[in-house]
Formats: C-alpha cells, structure tokens, sequence
C-alpha cells in the first residue's frame, strides 16, 4: 500500500502530530508513505519523505494507493485537481467544527462561506473521517456523497523521547508549586479554548495557580483578564514550547475548557500522564469520557467551574486512574493506526 498526506504546513499542532502519530504507527505495515506541505514551516519531522509543493504544483496522485489529506488548504487541494486522479482513493480526516473554529479566528461572515466551499469540497471524496458519532451526527446531513468514517485519535507518550525542560521555565513553575497547586494546560491561546474561565475562578480558590504553556492571540486578553482579577501573580504564561507535554509532570491538574473541540489530543496527554482532568460539559466529551473519568462543569459558570475543582480534588486519585485506564484501552495510538489501516484496504479493495 502506498500513502501521500497532504498537510497545510508542517507546525506542532493537533493536526499534524496526529499524522506524524499515524505514520510512525503504520510506517512498517506499508510499502512507501509520502508527506505534502505548503508552508514553508517545518516544526515537526516524519518519518518518510516530506515534500513541499504549491498549491499549483502537479502531483502524481496515481503513484498512490491512497491520498489522504488533513485541513482546509489539503482538501481543496484535492478537490482541484480530482479529476485528475484515476486509481487512488481520496480520505479527508476532519479535524473540528469547522463553523465554530473559523468564527472564533475570523468572523460569522468568513466562517459561513468557507464552511459551504468546505464541505462542497469534502462531497468529492471517496471516504470523510470524523473524530466522534457527535461529528459524524452534525455532518452527516451536508456530506452526502462521501462514505463517513469515525476513528478517534490516538496518543501513546511511552513511545515519544522526552526532552529536558529549559531551566528558566524549570525555577519559574517550581516557585510557583511551593505556594499552590497548579492548574496546567498545553495548547494554542485562542478564545475557543475557555482558559478565561480559569482566571475567572481563581479569585475563588485562593490555593490555585494556573500555568498555561502555548501563545497565541488570546494570550494579551488573558494577562489583561488576569491583571484586572488581581491574580497575575498565580498565572504564568511561558508561551510556546515543542512538545508541550513534557510540562505535565509539573501539574496537578489539566483544564480542558474549550467551548469546542474536535477531540482533545491534551487530555489524552494528561491521562497517560495520571494527571486528574476538569473538562467542559460537551456532547463530544460526554461521547467519550464518563463522570468518573473526568469532572465536567458547565459552561460560563464559575461557581460550575469551582465545585468541579473542588470535586476533582477530593477524588483526583480515583479520577485520574479511571482516565487513564478508558485512554490506554480505547484511545491508545495502535487503535487509531489499525482503525486507518482497515478503512484504507477497504476503500481500496471496494475500488477493486
């Protein structure tokens, strides 16, 4: 079998790590995978050939099996050029709510005519693969012609080389840790991701600091948030690192507050790494994790947001075990690999 992915730009985020994942799981049961990228960016390397290209560049996509792209720019991508393709099958794998993300990025306007082009470009795929029955319930009345899929992610840290944590960021959290229990997350700072919830309840837990790893737009909102709350000296932002999960060690908690999410790489990270989790109440994460699993609040409620802490603090070692046995069982990257690897020979041998 032979892979082509298509990636928008080969950056450290959820997209492309869970490719990166995927190749390193399935790399031994294929004969050749290749990687396709736009950008000029090169955070992440593969294990395979990676090309640049343009938009405009010609690829031979019957030199594949399978060309299975990932994101926006991808898709279209595809979607110009589908004609052109005779033998190999063509997957998407959509990775969030693209309404909400692109309203949170953009504006209403934007995110309602990019949605439409979206999903018109995802009708000319062979097979669209969504991260929950949540997704595949939302998209299933506007993607038709394509045959829909659900493969959850998958994350495995016991394979991944840890690297140590620089020593300024090391005395800065651990100053931190002698007064109060951290509450951690990794991720981009962007407004859908909640973190202001998080600053907002701080006022209330007064043994409670909050350590964010990750930049973004959000970020000089948060600080402003934070400055007029009175807590900025229980915040530490210290921005973007590569591998964001090497800091979990140094957590007592995660916050998982997004108000959406396609599936939330970050908890699984937090789960292999016995960290207790408070998550946001919805549908996708109640799909996947029970109430022994993580602890859910409402959200917009701090006072939800508080006893869901408080909560987690009183159970955290019965939580934490309950997450990280549902994780390794049902989220573990060997799942995520077999379940492609299955749905790329079907395709393949439905085109048969």
């Amino acid at each position: 079998m032979k892979i082509a992915f298509i990636l928008p730009k080969l950056v450290n985020e959820a997209p492309v790590i869970v490719v990166k994942d995927l190749i390193n799981q399935i790399n031994e049961e294929v004969t050749l995978i290749d990687v396709y990228y736009f950008d000029d960016i090169k955070e992440v390397e593969f294990a395979c050939n990676s090309y640049k290209i343009s938009f405009f560049d010609k690829i031979d996509f019957d030199k594949y099996d399978i060309v299975h792209s990932h994101m926006l720019r991808p898709d279209l991508f595809v979607w110009f050029n589908r004609r052109k393709v005779k033998t190999a099958r063509c997957i998407s794998t959509l990775h969030n709510d693209i309404f909400k993300v692109l309203k949170d990025s953009h504006n209403r306007f934007l995110a309602y005519i990019v949605e439409k082009i979206w999903i018109k470009s995802l009708n000319s795929f062979d097979s669209v693969v969504v991260l929950s029955e949540n997704m595949k319930f939302q998209y299933s009345k506007s993607i038709k012609k394509a045959n829909m899929s659900v493969i959850s992610n998958g994350r495995d840290l016991c394979k991944i080389n840890r690297i140590e944590i620089d020593q300024v960021d090391l005395e800065k959290i651990n100053l931190i840790k002698l007064k109060y229990k951290i509450i951690g997350a990794s991720a981009r700072l962007k407004k859908i991701k909640g973190f202001s919830q998080v600053i907002e309840v701080l006022p209330y837990l007064e043994e409670y600091a909050l350590v964010l790893i990750g930049d973004g737009d959000e970020k000089d909102n948060l600080i402003e948030l934070a400055t007029k709350l009175n807590v900025l000296d229980r915040c530490l932002f210290l921005g973007y690192r590569i591998d964001g999960y090497r800091y979990l060690t140094f957590f007592d908690f995660y916050a998982m507050t997004s108000y959406s999410e396609g599936f939330p790489l970050g908890l699984l990270e937090a789960a292999q790494n016995n960290i207790p989790v408070f998550c946001s109440d919805l549908p996708v994460f109640r799909e996947l994790f029970n109430e022994k699993e993580v602890s859910y609040f409402e959200l917009d409620n701090t006072n939800s947001l508080k006893e869901s802490i408080l909560m987690l603090e009183k159970s955290k070692k019965e939580f934490s075990n309950n997450l990280y046995e549902k994780v390794v069982q049902k989220y573990s990257l060997k799942n995520m690999g077999d379940n492609y690897l299955n749905l790329y020979r079907k395709i393949i041998l439905e085109s048969n």
